[in-house]
């Protein structure tokens, strides 16, 4: 876990697995780091990363609305300015608030390579 800094991780996650939030299915490497840590946050080089529990996942995209905003996306995290999260394609991307899908950029498939991807985006 190298890549994540200073990031600090929350407990293990012992519910029932979610597999999809709307119309996004969740991909394996994701649901299996949620298993582990179930989300956190912290300085993972360039930026802050807030991941968010798997638990409330689906409120926190009802609150924003994704599903009208971004059909095919999720929201799985943020830094308190941008949005980070998953696509119908297993892509992680990110998208600053307010939302615009003009905005979405990709950022890969795995989710162990996310704060890599993040911290390019500040570089």
């Amino acid at each position: 876990m190298e890549k994540w800094g200073m990031f600090e991780f929350n407990s293990p996650y012992f519910g029932e697995i979610i597999e999809k939030i709307n119309d996004v299915v969740l991909p394996n490497d994701y649901i299996e780091l949620m298993k582990k840590h179930n989300g956190g946050e912290g300085d993972i080089g360039e930026t802050w990363l807030i991941l968010y529990p798997l638990e409330e996942l689906q409120e926190i995209n009802d609150d924003y609305e994704i599903e009208e905003i971004l059909p095919g996306h999720i929201i799985i995290g943020s830094n308190g300015g941008e949005l980070y999260g998953i696509d119908n394609k297993g892509n992680y991307f990110n998208v600053p608030v307010p939302i615009d899908e003009d905005d979405v950029a990709l950022l890969g498939t795995e989710i162990e390579l996310l704060p890599d991807k993040i911290n390019a985006l500040w570089e």
